[in-house]
């Protein structure tokens, strides 16, 4: 490849994203769009209330209803991801979602919750252990629970990317397992950071409801969608606010 090629080449690859830019670009995007993303963040919201009030009575429930809060978040990563790319959004794109990505979706929210209660399982019981293997295995599932959750905020954003409409499943899939594999550090803080807006957003209650996760499908849009575009050498950069 001459000179002029390998030049060609690397402007046609986006620059590796900053965090701290994706979390203010969010913020940007949040404030433009709020008045589509809070009612679909509150459908989320109103979900886990529901699962919460369903579960305070018959507990055997939360392993049926908890997979279906899969279906409001693909809605908001899908509002996300259009945002993201600079695409017009309405707040029927969200409940679009759910008919269009329904089996992976659904897939997705059984995988992840199966996973995350065997993994939350492993860390109760080893931390609790007054062994030196019980504590290696919360340890490991500890680590195993940020694999988990980093592999989701990967796979969420590439399923409803508009830019990889004609990629195969299976291709979003493999890429969304590389990429924490590939960039172990910046997909894990960004894991760590959405995490904590989570957690806070879980004390102010209202935040939790109508803001919390419809920012943190803005970050991870931001952050996920450049990254995975680098790794493939794509031409397709995020539109800036």
């Amino acid at each position: 490849m001459s000179r002029a090629e390998l030049a060609a080449e690397a402007l046609r690859v986006p620059a590796a994203p900053r965090l701290v830019g994706a979390l203010r670009e969010a913020l940007s995007d949040f404030y433009f769009n709020s008045w589509r993303l809070v009612p679909a963040n509150a459908v989320w919201g109103l979900g886990v209330l529901l699962v919460l009030l369903a579960v305070s009575t018959a507990p055997i429930l939360f392993l049926v209803l908890v997979p279906l809060l899969a279906f409001p978040v693909v809605g908001l990563f899908r509002m996300g991801a259009l945002i993201a790319r600079g695409e017009s959004v309405a707040l029927s794109d969200a409940f679009g979602a759910w008919r269009r990505y329904l089996a992976p979706t659904l897939v997705a929210g059984i995988v992840s919750t199966a996973a995350t209660i065997a993994l939350v399982i492993n860390v109760v019981f080893g931390a609790t252990s007054d062994s030196f293997l019980g504590w290696t295995i919360a340890a490991l599932a500890g680590w195993g629970l940020l694999a988990l959750w980093t592999g989701m905020l990967c796979f969420w954003p590439l399923l409803v990317d508009p830019a990889r409409a004609d990629a195969t499943l299976r291709e979003r899939v493999r890429l969304a397992a590389v990429l924490p594999i590939a960039f172990p550090l910046r997909l894990g803080l960004m894991t760590v950071i959405i995490g904590v807006v989570m957690a806070v957003s879980t004390v102010l209650f209202a935040a939790l409801l109508t803001i919390a996760l419809a920012y943190s499908a803005l970050v991870a849009c931001r952050y996920v969608l450049p990254v995975a575009d680098r790794l493939e050498g794509r031409a397709t950069e995020l539109v800036p606010e």
